[in-house]
Parts: structure tokens; sequence; C-alpha cells
């Protein structure tokens, strides 16, 4: 019979905001954006989550968009939706969709 790994009990379900904050702290990459972001699963490469549960090539563009202008690695979202030729609303429900589709992944 296998015997259950001592350790904290992985999370059951992983809230959209909390996803949000895992994805920013991660792609800032700094101790203090993860402190702020609170625990994580440590298991997981959180940057790799958009490559993992979005299939959806514009979504995860759109995300990986939405996550540089959070860190300030883009202008600002609305410029990088100007440049790749995307309405910001629209680009917004894209970013939220894979935000989604990563906390549902993970969660089921």
């Amino acid at each position: 019979m296998l015997s259950r790994p001592d350790g904290p009990d992985p999370p059951r379900q992983y809230p959209t905001t909390l996803v949000r904050l895992w994805l920013v702290a991660a792609w800032a990459g700094h101790s203090e954006a993860d402190a702020q972001a609170g625990p994580k699963p440590g298991d997981v490469r959180v940057q790799r989550w958009p490559e993992v549960h979005v299939a959806d090539w514009r979504m995860k563009a759109q995300l990986k968009a939405w996550l540089n202008a959070q860190v300030g690695r883009e202008p600002s979202f609305r410029e990088a939706c100007r440049i790749n030729g995307w309405n910001r609303d629209s680009a917004m429900r894209g970013v939220d969709m894979a935000i989604e589709l990563i906390s549902s992944g993970l969660s089921g």
C-alpha cells in the first residue's frame, strides 16, 4: 500500500484571483512580488501555466502581453493591443478567459 507523503495538502481550488496574483508575481520574478502574492503551489512552474492550460494562441498572447505590461516590460497593455491590432476590451476578455482556463485546469 502506498503511503501519503508528509507535507501540506495541495489547494483544492485555484481561484482566479490567486491565479492572477501568482502569474504577475512569477512574471515580475522577484521576492517582493512573491510575498505579496501569498502561498502558491511549489510543485508547478507558474510561468508555464499559459503554455500548459491555454490552447488558443491569441488568448495566450493577450495574457502574456497583459502580464508584461503589469511588470513594466511593455509600455502599456493599451499600446500592446494597438501594436497587435487587438480591440482592448476584447483582449481584456481574452486575458480573463485565459486566467479562467488556467484556474479550471489547475482545479480539475
